[in-house]
C-alpha cells in the first residue's frame, strides 16, 4: 500500500517537473520573441501587446511557483512514506525474528513434553510392577502365616 502511494507521488513529481520545464521553455520563448520584436523595430509599441506579454509571463511565473510548491509537498510526502516503509520493514524483521524464536521454543517444549511423558509412562510402569510385586509378596506372606498357624507355630 505505501509503495503504491510512493509510486503515485513519484509519477506526480515527474509530471510536475516536465510541466515546469515546458512552462519555463514557453516563458523563455515568449521573452525571446518579445526581445526580438523590440530589436527589430525602433518604433514604440502600443501598450496592448506589452501588457499581454506581461500578463502571460506573470501567469506562467505563478504556475511555476504553484508547481514548485506541489513538487515540494510531493517530495515531503514521499520522504514521509519512505520513512514509514523503513519502519514497517524493521517491524516485519523484528516480528519474523520473534516468530522464529517462538517456533524454536515451541519445538523445545514439544521435545520436553515428549520426554516427560516417556518418564511418566516409565514411572507408571515401574509403579505397577512394584504394586504387583507387593501384592505377590503380601500373598506369599499371608500363605506363610496360614501355614504357620496351621502347624501351630507362632
Amino acid at each position: 500500500m505505501p509503495d503504491d502511494k510512493i509510486r503515485g507521488f513519484v509519477k506526480e513529481r515527474e509530471a510536475l517537473h516536465k510541466e515546469i520545464k515546458n512552462l519555463k521553455s514557453e516563458l523563455e520563448d515568449q521573452q525571446y520573441q518579445a526581445k526580438k520584436g523590440e530589436y527589430s523595430s525602433n518604433a514604440p509599441h502600443a501598450n496592448g501587446p506589452d501588457m499581454q506579454l506581461y500578463e502571460i509571463q506573470r501567469e506562467a511565473s505563478k504556475q511555476i511557483h504553484d508547481y514548485k510548491f506541489k513538487l515540494q509537498k510531493a517530495e515531503q510526502d514521499i520522504a514521509t512514506l519512505e520513512g514509514m516503509v523503513t519502519r514497517l520493514e524493521t517491524q516485519v524483521k523484528r516480528y519474523k525474528g520473534d516468530a522464529e524464536r517462538a517456533e524454536g521454543m515451541e519445538d523445545e517444549l514439544k521435545q520436553e513434553k515428549r520426554k516427560l511423558q516417556k518418564e511418566l509412562r516409565e514411572a507408571s510402569t515401574e509403579l505397577e510392577e512394584l504394586r504387583n510385586q507387593n501384592k505377590h509378596l503380601t500373598t506369599r506372606l499371608e500363605r506363610i502365616r496360614q501355614t504357620r498357624s496351621a502347624l501351630g507355630i507362632q
